[in-house]
């Protein structure tokens, strides 16, 4: 299948179309859609764990960066309780990986024949590892087949009381240092989400400040109007009872269980909201060129961001996920990722197979998923462990 990839928003040239997808209506066979509100209160406390594709986070009091060998806000002084694994903005390499010149920029490319130079963010696996030997989240993130860069981002942590969340941000592929702020999302996104939870906010609102905490961050790297830095969001909250999802984009969650699995999100597109507003058809909206165009994301131009938030109560045990559009654009359908993703082994296995099943589509785009097994395992004392590989080309 050949699908154009990445993000454009409205106002910016978008070649073909894509489709966009709705939630399906009959929650009554795989669960139940609380309003927003209504969702109980994540009762946690203790330190969080949190694995992310960078070396850093973000200071949830005060937004500044926290390298991972620090132990407080060097800013505020806060603590640093969150364990961070992984790297993913190195520095340049000295010298060129293929000319051997020693002219390479700060933006990673060589001076001298213009190679893009590995920055670790090729491909990016993580996983979550809790008690006897269960894994209670995993996450993976891949340049794809055809793409210089990774421009997706991602991000975990596990909290006390068998709580677990994710993010996951996809860069607008017209805007420049998309990568950056899909990044910088992921991890404001998560850091905020378990101050706000180790605190004892309900779920729905951990994730709506969660989100504008995101926006607030993105939307601070600047850059002139349709210029500047932005990216998509999801994000999961799973406890024993309930998953909770906020987004803005297109970047989807899915429900996966045999016979029940379901699309969470429903897309902030131009086809989406032309149908939403009965002024198209469905097969009209979805043939026409803008079809794939954002009406939502985060960046400097995006003005007040206002994320969506879903309350979902599963009729039972299923995998929930978090995933950029180089995937879903490969299987949209929930059944058919829910086949994709069936197999043995633990969550990372499951996502491998995602991964695979859209390099083996074709792999246009930046790949990156993120799956919580529902109901959580206890991972109250779980160790976050990441692998970076710089290829993963077939």
């Amino acid at each position: 299948m050949d699908r154009g990839g990445g993000h454009y928003r409205e106002g910016d040239p978008r070649p073909g179309a894509g489709e966009a997808r709705r939630p399906d209506d009959d929650w009554r066979a795989i669960g139940e859609f609380r309003p927003a509100g209504a969702a109980d209160a994540a009762s946690t406390a203790g330190a969080s764990r949190m694995v992310s594709g960078n070396g850093a986070t973000i200071c949830p009091d005060c937004g500044e960066l926290v390298q991972a060998r620090d132990r407080f806000c060097e800013e505020c002084g806060r603590p640093s309780d969150l364990v961070v694994a992984g790297a993913a903005f190195k520095a340049a390499a000295p010298a060129c990986t293929d000319c051997g010149a020693a002219a390479v920029s700060p933006d990673g490319y060589c001076e001298q024949c213009g190679m893009r130079q590995p920055n670790g963010r090729e491909h990016i696996e993580i996983a979550l590892e809790g008690e006897r030997n269960r894994v209670p989240a995993a996450g993976i993130s891949d340049r794809g087949l055809r793409r210089s860069r990774n421009e997706d981002a991602l991000a975990l942590v596990s909290l006390p009381g068998r709580v677990v969340c994710a993010v996951v941000c996809d860069g607008v592929a017209t805007a420049p240092g998309s990568e950056e702020a899909a990044q910088l999302a992921a991890e404001t996104g998560v850091s905020f989400l378990a101050r706000r939870l180790t605190a004892g906010a309900p779920a729905d609102s951990a994730t709506r400040s969660a989100a504008g905490r995101a926006a607030r961050a993105v939307a601070g790297l600047g850059g002139a109007d349709h210029n500047s830095p932005a990216c998509t969001y999801v994000s999961l909250v799973v406890d024993a009872d309930t998953v909770t999802v906020g987004w803005v984009g297109d970047s989807r969650a899915y429900w996966l269980a045999n016979g029940s699995s379901a699309l969470l999100t429903e897309d902030d597109s131009w086809a989406v909201q032309k149908i939403a507003r009965g002024e198209l058809s469905t097969d009209e909206a979805l043939a026409d060129p803008r079809a794939h165009l954002l009406t939502g994301w985060l960046g400097a131009d995006a003005g007040h961001v206002e994320a969506h938030v879903r309350t979902f109560v599963p009729a039972g045990p299923g995998l929930v996920l978090a995933c950029s559009d180089g995937l879903w654009n490969y299987l949209p359908d929930p059944p058919a990722l829910t086949a994709a993703a069936s197999g043995e082994g633990d969550p990372l296995g499951a996502a491998r197979r995602l991964v695979q099943a859209a390099l083996d589509g074709g792999g246009h785009d930046n790949v990156t998923v993120a799956l919580i097994p529902f109901p959580p395992t206890d991972s109250s004392q779980a160790n976050a462990t990441a692998e970076h590989s710089r290829e993963n080309r077939r």
